[in-house]
């Protein structure tokens, strides 16, 4: 959750340094794939999840679970095969796709948590301490061969 946190809020950062090429056609790449991507399904459509889940319970609890169901049922169909196909592609064991259902159900919510404190801590204006990686100068050699590890 913290690596997460630390990505989203880094993510958010180079958004807002960059927003003025939001939409840019001379910086094509950046201007419309890159930040329209960042915008639309890292922040916008992330925050609409809880409202779309919270509408989906609404509906199922007044009459309306077998056209939910129905939706919902491709909607899992569709994420199954866009899942196989990039399995397929990095020649995945196929059973792993089984973990999709709790990436569904638990992680989207962690993220979700990651998102909104991500966003917190943008509106508090506070800066996000990247920690400092200890260096000792040290190296250690695993098979006794010192012009193994030094070039």
């Amino acid at each position: 959750m913290k690596q997460r946190f630390r990505w989203s809020f880094g993510v958010m950062q180079v958004f807002w340094k960059h927003k003025e090429l939001l939409f840019n056609t001379r910086r094509k790449a950046l201007g419309l794939i890159a930040l329209p991507d960042i915008l639309l399904f890292k922040y916008i459509i992330p925050i609409f999840t809880p409202i779309a889940d919270l509408l989906m319970l609404i509906g199922l609890y007044t009459g309306n679970a077998e056209k939910i169901g129905a939706y919902y049922l491709v909607f899992i169909l569709v994420d199954a095969a866009t899942a196989s196909i990039a399995f397929a592609f990095a020649q995945e064991k196929p059973w792993k796709l089984v973990w999709l259902i709790p990436q569904r159900l638990i992680y989207r919510w962690l993220m979700l948590v990651v998102l909104f404190r991500s966003f917190r801590r943008a509106i508090k204006g506070e800066l996000q301490h990247w920690g400092v990686l200890k260096r000792t100068g040290n190296v250690k050699d695993f098979d006794g061969d010192i012009d193994a590890v030094v070039y």
